[in-house]
């Protein structure tokens, strides 16, 4: 997992340039003066009313990974707001959170730490104390997780971010409110390539479909997603039929949820939308580590209008 790096923003200073009549020279930049206003904000927030939301995903390892909790910068009018020392007091707005997911819970204060930077006090909605010093644009809020096994992988954790008071003649702008929403992701989440595999539907058990545009190759089709819904289980969205571009997505199936048993690599495949669906018995289903590389075959509807698919998906990169 790749540390989020810190970018310091900086400002331009608006010049004006002038002629002299007499010759050619331009003027030197002048700064744009005081009347603009300094502002504060949290890059990549929102409103309280609709916070901005920055999703971070960590490996399911017992490894410690820092990440920008909230990034806060101000927007200086003049070279004296910026050698001014500032101070922000920023809530852990557990509101926040659940206005911007509903489904969010709360990162438990015992799974994290603070930036020694960025102080907090109190426990849940309580305040950071940030100093902005002179000469600097920016203030990040570092969370760091030592261990991401801590997390369920099936749920997303969330913290807010509000700021509520500056001093040193600031405004606190619109945006001003964020979520830094994490989650951990297994071994086998990530974008995957369709490298080859075919489907077949029947009109009743036995009875191949004739004349089917959608049954035959799946290999070239797009890339399928799988995302992190347990320690060893992801779940697929959107298998396509043969012909995709022009026969669309399997539909009545989805999401399909793959299980890997990590003693054995053996994979078993089910669907909350379909309960007929399950493992093609007699076909490969298994899962090669050294490839990154799915071996699945499924069917559904054994006793009715039977499906089966057989795919290989191989690792491309992460989502």
């Amino acid at each position: 997992m790749k540390y989020l790096n810190i970018i310091k923003h900086t400002t331009l200073v608006v010049s004006v340039a002038l002629l002299v009549a007499s010759c050619t020279k331009v003027s030197a930049p002048e700064p744009m003066g005081d009347q603009g206003s300094l502002l504060v904000k949290l890059v990549g927030g929102g409103t309280t009313a609709a916070p901005g939301t920055l999703k971070n995903a960590i490996d399911f390892k017992p490894i410690p990974v820092t990440m920008v909790g909230a990034d806060l910068q101000r927007a200086v009018p003049s070279n004296a707001s910026l050698n001014t020392v500032m101070h922000v007091t920023v809530k852990d707005d557990t509101a926040a959170v659940h206005t911007a997911n509903p489904a969010l819970k709360i990162l438990p204060a015992a799974w994290y730490t603070i930036g020694a930077g960025t102080p907090k006090t109190g426990g849940s909605g309580g305040t950071f104390n940030i100093t902005i010093p002179a000469g600097e644009f920016a203030a990040p809020i570092l969370i760091t997780i030592p261990d991401a096994t801590v997390l369920d992988p099936s749920t997303q954790y969330g913290l807010g971010f509000t700021i509520t008071s500056v001093d040193g003649g600031g405004k606190i702008s619109t945006i001003n409110t964020t979520v830094f929403q994490v989650g951990a992701k297994n071994s086998y989440d990530g974008i995957y390539t369709v490298v080859s595999g075919n489907v077949q539907r029947y009109s009743a058990p036995g009875v191949p479909t004739t004349g089917d545009a959608l049954n035959g190759s799946v290999g070239g089709n797009p890339d399928v997603v799988m995302s992190t819904f347990g320690a060893y289980t992801v779940y697929l969205n959107a298998l396509a039929w043969h012909d995709q571009p022009n026969n669309g997505y399997v539909g009545g199936i989805d999401p399909v949820y793959t299980t890997v048993d990590p003693a054995t690599n053996l994979t078993t495949s089910n669907s909350t939308t379909n309960l007929t669906l399950g493992n093609w018995a007699g076909h490969t289903n298994r899962y090669d580590p050294a490839t990154k590389t799915f071996y699945l075959a499924i069917r559904w509807n054994p006793a009715t209008t039977t499906r089966e698919y057989e795919v290989v998906l191989k690792y491309k990169g992460p989502r």
